[in-house]
C-alpha cells in the first residue's frame, strides 16, 4: 500500500446547509446528497503510513447551519457481525470492547485544545478534552448521536451545538478537525489526516474544515440544580440529611466560560484507595468530585494545584475559563471552604496566566493563595516556559516556584525545573533537573511529598512504529537518576530503571522493568528529625514483570510478578498480582483483582523512645488486596456499578533498634509492642439513570470499615471474623440532577 506525507494537511471546504439532518444513524436526508465528501483514511496503528484497506473504506460528510455542525461518517466493513460493540457507559468507550468513531475540533487552530466527541456502534457517547498536558474525560457537553450497523459496515452521525464548543467570533472561519477510526478486532487505529505517532501531539496533525460564514457563538447559559437526601449509620449513631445545590455554567462571550457550585454535595463520590502509611509523607489520593476534575487542566499546567486540599465542607467555588484573541489563556479558581474539625474558614484562590507561542511553545504565570481563619496566609508563584522548535521534534521547558507561608513568622522557598527533550522519532530522549530548596512549602495548595532536593534524570527512549514479523509493538527505556540534597549539598542516591514493553502478533502483552541501586543510599527523612539523623539504605535491585492477554476475549488476565532484595539487612520482597476481567455479555463485565506482598526484614522508623531517641526496627511486612468491580449497563441510559475492596495489611517487628553515628543500626532496649493490624473495607453500589439529555438519578450505597491495632490474626478467615465485629459505616444517598439550558427556553418564547 502507497505511503502518505505525514507533512500533508488536507482540508474539507463546508457548506451551509437550510434543513438540519434528523440525527438517526442513517443517510438516507436530502441533505447529505449536497455536501462534499471526504475519504482516504491512514492507518497509524500498528501499520503507520498505510492507506485503509477498501474493505474498510472510510469516508465522513459535514455541513453546517446558524446552531450546530453535523457530521456523518460511514464505515465499510465486509463482515459486519464480526463489528465490536458492547453497552457501556457514557464516557467508557474507550475502556470497553468497541469499535468507534471520534471526531476531534479545535476551531482556534493553535495545536493546544482538542474538543473530542466519539460514538460508538450502539450510540454510547463519549466527550473528551484534549490539551497537550492531559485528558479531561470528565468534560461532558450537550450533542446529539446515533448510530446503525447495517449489512455493509455502521454509520454514525453527529449534531454538535456551538453551546459545546468555543471558539472565534469572525465572519470567516476555519477550524482544525481530524476524524479517527478504531476497528476493535484488529485493535487498529485510522485517521483522515495523516498522523505521525512519534510526535507527541495530535492536535498540530489535523486536517481543517474551511469556510465557515457568519456563525454567532451563542449564549451559552446551563443550570444545574439538584437535590439530594443521606442517611447515615455510624456505629449506634444514625443520621438524616436533604439539602439542595446549584452548579451553574455560563459563557461570558464567545471564549471564557464561568462555572459555579453553590453548597454542592459529594455523597455520590466513590472511596480512596486507603493504605497504611508507613512513610514519612503523605498520600497522595485521585480527586473524584466532578467540580474539581472538570475544566481544570490549566490550573494543573504549572503542579501547583492538588484539589484535594479544598475539603468537603465546601460552601462555593467559582472557576473562570478562556483564551483571548491573542491566544492568552486565563483561569481563576475560588473556593470557601466551611470550618471543621480539621480547618478552620479558608478561602482557597488559583489565577493562571497561559500565553501560547508560535510553535505550539508557551508561558505560563501561576499564583495560589491560601487565607485561613487562624491567621495563617500562603502564596506560591510559579513561572513556567516550554519552548518548541518548529517542526515539535524537540523541546526546552523550565520553571521557576516561590512559596511563601505567614503564620507566626514568614518563611520563604523556592523549586526550579529545567529540561531538554527530544520529543519525535523512534529514538527519544530528555535530560532534566529538578531543585527545591529545605524551606519551599507548596502543600496548602499543591502536594510534595519532600523539599531539600537537587536531582539531575537522563532518560532515553526507543519504540517501533511498525508490526514486525513477531510484533505488533515494541518499546522500551532507561533512566538515570542522581539525587541529593539541597542545603546541605550531600549525597542522597543513585539509580537506574531500566523498561520494556512488547505487544505479540497475538495481543498478548509482556513488560519487564528493573530498578537498580548500585551504592548505599543516605535517607535524611525517614528518622523524621533533622537531616543528621541519616539512615543508610542498602544498595538493591528490583524487578517486575508482567503480561496481559487480549481485551477482546471473553476472558482476559493480567498477572504480575517480582521480587526485591537489598543484601545489607538481608530483606527480600516477594509480590504479585492476578487480575482476571471477563465480559459475560455486552451488558455485563466482571473484574477481579488479587495482589499480595511480603517483606521479611524490612526496615524502618517505628515510634520515638521514652529519651526522645529514634526507634527503628526490623519487621515483616505482608498485605493482602481484592478488589471485585462489575458493571451491569441496561440501556445507553441506566447502569449498576458495583465495587468492593479489603485490603488487609500487617507488620510483624522482631528486633528494634537505634541509629549510630553514621546512619546503620544498632541495637535497642525498646520492646513495647508496636505491631500493626490495619484494614480497609469499603463496598460501593452506584445506580445511574440519564433520565434526559445532562439530566440524572443517581443512588449510592456505601459500606466502610476501618480498623487499627495490634493484635496479629494468623488467617485471613480470623481477620475477617474480627473485622466485621468493628463499628461500620452505612449511607445510602439519593440524587437528582436536571439540566437546564437558557437556549431551550429561549427557542419556547
Amino acid at each position: 500500500m502507497p505511503l502518505l506525507s505525514f507533512a500533508q494537511k488536507k482540508e474539507y471546504p463546508i457548506k451551509r446547509t437550510s434543513t438540519a439532518p434528523l440525527i438517526d444513524g442513517n443517510s438516507n436526508e436530502a441533505t447529505w446528497t449536497t455536501v462534499n465528501e471526504a475519504n482516504t483514511f491512514t492507518e497509524f496503528y500498528p501499520n503507520q503510513g498505510t492507506t485503509i484497506n477498501q474493505k474498510y473504506n472510510t469516508s465522513w460528510k459535514a455541513t453546517y447551519d446558524d446552531k450546530a455542525i453535523y457530521f456523518l461518517v460511514t464505515m465499510k466493513d465486509n463482515q459486519a457481525d464480526s463489528i465490536m460493540s458492547q453497552l457501556c457507559k457514557r464516557d467508557e468507550i474507550l475502556g470497553s470492547n468497541n469499535d468507534y468513531i471520534e471526531i476531534r475540533i479545535n476551531p482556534y487552530q493553535d495545536g493546544q485544545t482538542d474538543f473530542s466527541f466519539s460514538i460508538n456502534p450502539l450510540g454510547v457517547q463519549q466527550d473528551i478534552k484534549y490539551t497537550n498536558q492531559s485528558s479531561d474525560k470528565n468534560w461532558d457537553m450537550i450533542w446529539e448521536g446515533a448510530a446503525n450497523i447495517t449489512s455493509t459496515g455502521w454509520q454514525a452521525e453527529f449534531k454538535i451545538p456551538y453551546s459545546a464548543l468555543r471558539f472565534p467570533k469572525a465572519e470567516l472561519q476555519n477550524w482544525s478537525v481530524n476524524v479517527f477510526r478504531h476497528i476493535r478486532r484488529y485493535r487498529a487505529d485510522y485517521a483522515w489526516n495523516p498522523i505521525d505517532i512519534t510526535l507527541e501531539n495530535k492536535s498540530l496533525q489535523a486536517g481543517a474544515i474551511t469556510g465557515f460564514k457568519n456563525i454567532e457563538p451563542p449564549i451559552r447559559l446551563s443550570m444545574l440544580p439538584f437535590l439530594a437526601s443521606s442517611a447515615l449509620t455510624e456505629g449506634n449513631t444514625n443520621s438524616f440529611t436533604i439539602n439542595g445545590g446549584l452548579d451553574l455554567k455560563y459563557g461570558l462571550n464567545e471564549s471564557f466560560t464561568l462555572d459555579m457550585t453553590l453548597v454542592p454535595d459529594f455523597g455520590n463520590v466513590g472511596f480512596d484507595n486507603q493504605v497504611l502509611n508507613l512513610s514519612p509523607f503523605e498520600v497522595q489520593y485521585n480527586e473524584k468530585r466532578d467540580f474539581f476534575i472538570e475544566g481544570t487542566e490549566l490550573f494543573d499546567k504549572s503542579g501547583l494545584f492538588y484539589s484535594r486540599r479544598i475539603s468537603d465542607d465546601l460552601i462555593n467555588a467559582t472557576k473562570l475559563t478562556g483564551k483571548t484573541k491573542g491566544n492568552l489563556g486565563i483561569g481563576i479558581l475560588n473556593a470557601i471552604t466551611a470550618e471543621n474539625d480539621k480547618n478552620p474558614l479558608s478561602n482557597y484562590n488559583i489565577l493562571v496566566l497561559d500565553q501560547s507561542i508560535k510553535g505550539n511553545s508557551f508561558v505560563t504565570l501561576t499564583n495560589t493563595i491560601v487565607n485561613r481563619g487562624d491567621g495563617i496566609y500562603s502564596s506560591v508563584t510559579g513561572l513556567n516556559i516550554d519552548l518548541k522548535n518548529k517542526k515539535n521534534t524537540f523541546n526546552l521547558d523550565g520553571g521557576f516556584n516561590y512559596s511563601q507561608i505567614k503564620s507566626t513568622e514568614k518563611t520563604n522557598g523556592f523549586s526550579s525545573f529545567v529540561r531538554l527533550a527530544k520529543n519525535a522519532g523512534k529514538f527519544k530522549f530528555n535530560f532534566s533537573n529538578i531543585i527545591e530548596s529545605d524551606t519551599y512549602d507548596p502543600n496548602d495548595m499543591g502536594f510534595l511529598y519532600n523539599n531539600n532536593e537537587f536531582t539531575n534524570n537522563a532518560n532515553i527512549y526507543y519504540q517501533i512504529t511498525e508490526e514486525t514479523n513477531r510484533l505488533v509493538n515494541f518499546n522500551c527505556s532507561a533512566e538515570l537518576s542522581h539525587e541529593q540534597l539541597y542545603s546541605p549539598r550531600l549525597f542522597s542516591s543513585f539509580n537506574i530503571k531500566l523498561r520494556q514493553v512488547s505487544t505479540f502478533k497475538n495481543y498478548l502483552t509482556w513488560g519487564l522493568s528493573t530498578k537498580i541501586v548500585p551504592v548505599e543510599k543516605k535517607d535524611y527523612f525517614e528518622a523524621r528529625t533533622t537531616i543528621d539523623d541519616v539512615f543508610i539504605r542498602s544498595e538493591s535491585i528490583k524487578a517486575r514483570t508482567f503480561f496481559s492477554s487480549d481485551y477482546r476475549k471473553k476472558l482476559a488476565i493480567d498477572f504480575s510478578f517480582g521480587g526485591e532484595i537489598a543484601p545489607m539487612y538481608d530483606t527480600k520482597t516477594l509480590f504479585y498480582r492476578f487480575s482476571p476481567r471477563i465480559r459475560v455479555s455486552n451488558q455485563f463485565f466482571v473484574y477481579y483483582v488479587f495482589s499480595t506482598s511480603k517483606t521479611t526484614n524490612d526496615v524502618g522508623f517505628i515510634d520515638r523512645g521514652s529519651d526522645g531517641n529514634t526507634i527503628f526496627s526490623k519487621r515483616k511486612k505482608e498485605f493482602f488486596t481484592n478488589v471485585i468491580s462489575g458493571q451491569y449497563v441496561l440501556n445507553t441510559k441506566m447502569s449498576f456499578d458495583l465495587k468492593f475492596r479489603h485490603h488487609w495489611e500487617q507488620v510483624e517487628n522482631t528486633t528494634f533498634h537505634e541509629l549510630d553515628e553514621n546512619g546503620y543500626l544498632a541495637i535497642s532496649s525498646f520492646d513495647q509492642n508496636k505491631d500493626i493490624n490495619y484494614n480497609a473495607w469499603n463496598i460501593d453500589l452506584n445506580f445511574n439513570y440519564w433520565f434526559a439529555p445532562g439530566s440524572e438519578i443517581s443512588v449510592v450505597l456505601k459500606n466502610a470499615i476501618y480498623s487499627e491495632g495490634s493484635l496479629l490474626p494468623t488467617y485471613y478467615r480470623n481477620n475477617l471474623e474480627s473485622l466485621l465485629d468493628n463499628p461500620q459505616e452505612n449511607s445510602i444517598s439519593l440524587r437528582l440532577r436536571y439540566y437546564l439550558d437558557y437556549l431551550n427556553f429561549k427557542k419556547n418564547d
